[in-house]
């Protein structure tokens, strides 16, 4: 009987068609359609929950930076070059004292002002 069933099945049934499958990815970085860069960057951009705490500086603050900048760069290039003069520069969040007392170093301490805490650089003196 079940057989009789299956191959009633099977007469009945009209003829099958089958293709082949292919993928066809959506993200054009890996090969999709281009047109959908928007659409998926506009997607992430709204499901995105993280707010960015952007402050912007005023000019004041960005000047003291640059000035820090120019400082620390200047410092850094005569100390590579040996061509520095040992003192105390204070950037208002760091005081950074150069310290020549060994013939074959040079000392250079990064006081945090907030935190106290130091750090110490020892830089072989560069011999031209």
């Amino acid at each position: 009987m079940k057989r009789a069933v299956a191959m009633m099945a099977l007469l009945v049934s009209g003829p099958v068609g089958a293709t082949q499958l292919t993928y066809t990815p959506i993200n054009p970085s890996f090969g999709g359609n281009p047109l959908n860069g928007s659409f998926l960057l506009n997607k992430a951009q709204s499901q995105n929950d993280h707010k960015e705490a952007y402050k912007e500086a005023s000019f004041v603050e960005q000047f003291q930076d640059a000035l820090e900048r120019n400082l620390l760069y200047s410092l850094t290039s005569d100390i590579s070059n040996g061509e520095f003069t040992a003192g105390t520069y204070n950037t208002g969040e760091y005081i950074v004292e150069v310290l020549d007392t060994d013939p074959d170093n040079i000392l250079v301490k990064i006081t945090d002002i907030a935190t106290g805490e130091i750090t110490e650089i020892i830089l072989p003196r560069l011999s031209y």
